[in-house]
Parts: C-alpha cells; structure tokens; sequence
C-alpha cells in the first residue's frame, strides 16, 4: 500500500495563475490554431475531410491518453519536472512539423504534440488543486479560464489570417513558437506544488486508484458533465468552418466569427468567479448545462430552418461559450473534489475525459457527414448536451439532499 511522504513542504512561492493559464492555452492554442485551416490542409494535401479530421482527433486523444499517464506520474516525481518534459515534446514536435507534408507523419507528430500539451494542461490544474480548497480552486480555475479564453480567441482570428497568408504550415511555425514561450517561462516560473509524493509509483497500487476514484458515483457525474461541454466545443472546431464556407465566408472571417465563442467563454467565466460560485458550484453548473442545451438547439434549429448569416452559427456558440465558461471550472473543481484526494490522478482522468469526448465525438460526426450535412452535426451536439445537463442534475438533486440533512456527505459506494 503506498504511503504519503512528509519530506517536502508547500511551495514558498505559487506559480502565478496567469502563467497557470499559459500551460493550459498551449493545449487548446494546439488544436485552435488548425481549425481555420481545415478545408485548407484537405485541398492542399488532397485528402478526404475524414482523414483531415485524424489530425485533430489524434491530437486530442493523445492530451487525453497523456493525462492518465503524466497525472500519476506527477503524484510520485512532482508537477514541476512532469511540466517541463511535456513542453519539451510539444516544442519539438512543433518545430519537426513544419518541414513534412506527408499526411501520416503529421498525424505522428500531432500525436506527439498532444502528449506534450497533456502534461502542460494537467499539471496547470493540479498545482490549482494542490494549492487551493474546493470552491477557491473553482475561482483560480475561472480566472485562469478568462485569461486561457484569450489564447484560442486569438488564435481562432490569427490562424485563420495566417492560413490564408503563410498556409496551415503557419499554424506550426507558431506552435513552436508558443512553445518556446511556454518552456522559458516554465523554468522561470515554476514551482514545486506537491507537498506530499507518493514514494512508489506501483502500477497495481495505480490500478486500484483508479478503481477507487472510478468507483464514485459522483465523481463520475461531475466528470461526465464536463467533458461533454468541452467536447461540444472541440466537435464545433471539427465542423463549423465547413458550414461558413458552404455560406461563402472565407477562412479569416470563420476564424473572427468563431472566436466571439472564447471571447463569450471569458464572459461567461468573469459571470461564474463573481456571482455562480457563491451560489454554489453545482447549481451554476446545472444553470450552464441548461443554457449549452438551448444554444445548440438554437444553432441547429436556425441552420435548419436555412439561415445563412454568419450570425446565425455565431450568436448561439456565444451563448454556448458564455455557459461553458460557467460549467468547465465548477464541473473541474467538483469532480477532483469528489475524487477522495487523488489529486494529480483525478486531474488526468478528468481532463483525459475532456479531450476523448471532442476527439472521439469530432471523429464520429465526420464519419457519419457532419461535415457534408449540418444535421448530423447539430444532433450529435444537442444530444452531448442532453448527457451533460443530466449528469449535472443528478449532482445536484444529491446537493441538495446533503444541504437538508437527508443524506451524508459521503458518496455511498466508495470503499
């Protein structure tokens, strides 16, 4: 059975959270920067829009895949040293990327760019988790959220301008620009969070970690909520550009439509830190899951009623921003919360589930036409809201339970 070590002590100093947030915007900066060149890549390396979208749900099952491993080894050897091997491998993936133009060598790299941004988003989030209780972890989570939202924004508006200027091969030459950036302020910034490292990483003991924090009912619902709402985003990455070019609108102008998404999500996370959170993280994520169901009915309603002004597509993933910047921190918060104290493996699991719904959703939607028929699409997404909304009115029917003394605090089935 392993034990916690007693050596080490709390960092003296903790990593700022805009510097936080920068080891998260790397992993979404990673799949963003793409999407406005989808159609792009498609026509340039004369592959179909399945295969295309290989490159970005490789990538997201990698961040997924990365997270499961690099949170329990952050648990034994620390977050500091786990963050600096990934941004390592994000870097120089990015930079082997820009001179190949063979599609399965890209989806390599891409994989490879995945498992380095694993480790920078899961690490960002377990020192939060280290350093701060429940609700203040979901304040830090939303204040990094606001200052992460602006990374895809600007990369949803500058990728598309640099798609149509320097090619998708730009997308690459600036990942390993951001890359470098994150690295250098890694080695600046960075700080040992983990007061008390397992002193074996014992790959049964691991298995029945897993089992453990898998085991609550409750964990699972939080987590459940929020990969679904994060995966709804990564299945409009995948999707959107191909209906605004069936509208007429160019790359660049996809990539300023789409970028009021993150721009709303910053909104929705200044709303979330200054007034949902007092009101208790379930009932704001329960609220944000509702709004994410309307908005995307919205957006499929409209598209199939015909409309084709870009506000049509815009407005309803502002909305939808604007709710998951309600969700994705209080959803986070309460599902590490909910997982009995294993903080660097419940982070990964968590954000592992995150990345697998976009990337498993992206791809299924593509495989059935979402790309050739918006139908397809806007259900697949509705029907990931649905799921969401449910799990999180489970969450909080059992709240409430708790708050009127009905029931304990103690999640039932958890040996």
């Amino acid at each position: 059975m392993l034990t916690e070590s007693t050596d080490q002590a709390a960092p003296a100093t903790k990593p700022p959270v805009l510097f936080l947030a920068l080891c998260a915007g790397v992993a979404v900066v990673g799949l963003t920067i793409l999407t406005p060149a989808v159609p792009q890549v498609r026509a340039e390396l004369k592959i179909s829009s399945a295969a295309v979208q290989q490159l970005l749900t490789v990538y997201m099952v990698a961040l997924a895949a990365g997270q499961l491993v690099f949170g329990p080894l952050s648990d034994r050897y620390g977050r500091r040293p786990v963050l600096l091997v990934g941004v390592v491998l994000f870097l120089l993936s990015s930079v082997v990327a820009v001179f190949f133009v063979r599609a399965d060598v890209l989806i390599v790299l891409r994989a490879m760019q995945g498992l380095g941004a694993a480790a920078c988003t899961a690490m960002s989030r377990a020192m939060v988790n280290d350093l701060y209780e429940r609700d203040e972890a979901a304040r830090q989570l939303s204040t990094m959220a606001i200052a992460l939202a602006i990374a895809p924004a600007l990369s949803l508006i500058f990728g598309g301008v640099l798609a149509e200027s320097a090619g998708w091969k730009g997308s690459m030459i600036f990942l390993a620009v951001a890359g470098l950036l994150v690295m250098l302020c890694s080695i600046r910034y960075a700080t040992e969070t983990l007061a008390n490292p397992i002193p074996v990483l014992d790959i049964k003991q691991l298995g029945k970690t897993y089992s453990k924090i898998l085991s609550r009912w409750l964990f699972i619902c939080w987590t459940l909520a929020s990969g679904l709402q994060v995966g709804i985003f990564f299945s409009l990455n995948g999707f959107l550009a191909y209906q605004y070019q069936k509208h007429g609108y160019s790359l660049a102008e996809f990539g300023v439509w789409f970028a009021l998404t993150p721009v709303s999500y910053i909104v929705g996370n200044s709303c979330n830190k200054r007034w949902f959170v007092k009101r208790g993280i379930a009932r704001a994520a329960l609220i944000g899951c509702a709004l994410s169901l309307f908005a995307m009915t919205t957006l499929l309603v409209l598209q199939l009623a015909g409309f084709t002004h870009a506000l049509s597509l815009a407005l309803p993933c502002m909305l939808f921003g604007f709710s998951n910047g309600i969700v994705i921190a209080n959803t986070t918060a309460g599902a590490v919360d909910a997982s009995g104290g294993y903080i660097g493996t419940a982070t990964g699991i968590v954000g592992a589930w995150q990345m697998a719904a976009g990337g498993i959703a992206g791809m299924i939607i593509i495989a059935f036409g979402g790309a050739e028929h918006f139908a397809v699409a806007g259900t697949a997404v509705v029907f990931m809201a649905v799921l969401s909304l449910t799990a999180m009115f489970i969450v909080y029917r059992h709240e409430l339970r708790v708050l009127s003394g009905s029931t304990t605090t103690t999640v039932p089935n958890v040996p």
